[in-house]
């Protein structure tokens, strides 16, 4: 009984009481995983109100302060004192609903990583759009690696033919 509570002692210091900017995204797959993490984050803001501070704690792992303001600005709502996210078939700064396949394309340097991935012109359903990119730029600082850019008309021309 003594070494079960051990054990789980143990693997309860080891979890990190909260999460911080991911230290390492060295392959695709790492880079992917956290895109999703990051989805997830923003998505979740829709579930319930909450403070600025509780909003903050959310975002703040995945993305730098100056995206957190473009969000912020963009998709939270004040409702009752508290603050809140709707839904939108097309709202800036969400992480963009990227395929996770080959279409979705990672061009990886030390300090910085480019995910993108070209959308096909659309007229079906509620929205209707022409040919694009889609893209997020994820910046390496002091804590790790976080989303640091949204992506449309923006992207270099030379990140294109690099993941293409």
């Amino acid at each position: 009984m003594k070494k079960t509570l051990l054990i789980l002692l143990v693997v309860l210091l080891l979890i990190p009481l909260s999460p911080n900017a991911k230290d390492s995204l060295s392959n695709k797959n790492d880079v992917f995983s956290f895109l999703k993490e990051a989805f997830q984050a923003q998505t979740s803001l829709s579930d319930q109100t909450r403070s600025k501070e509780e909003i903050i704690d959310v975002l703040s792992p995945y993305f730098t302060d100056n995206y957190q303001k473009m969000f912020w600005d963009e998709n939270i709502f004040e409702e009752d004192g508290k603050f809140v996210t709707y839904g939108s078939d097309f709202a800036f700064y969400y992480i963009p609903f990227f395929d996770y396949s080959d279409e979705t394309k990672v061009v990886i340097s030390p300090e910085s990583i480019y995910v993108l991935q070209f959308f096909p012109s659309t007229t079906d359903g509620p929205v209707s759009y022409a040919d694009h990119y889609e893209g997020i730029l994820l910046k390496k600082i002091d804590d790790g690696w976080k989303v640091d850019g949204y992506l449309f008309d923006n992207i270099p021309k030379s990140i294109i033919e690099k993941a293409y």
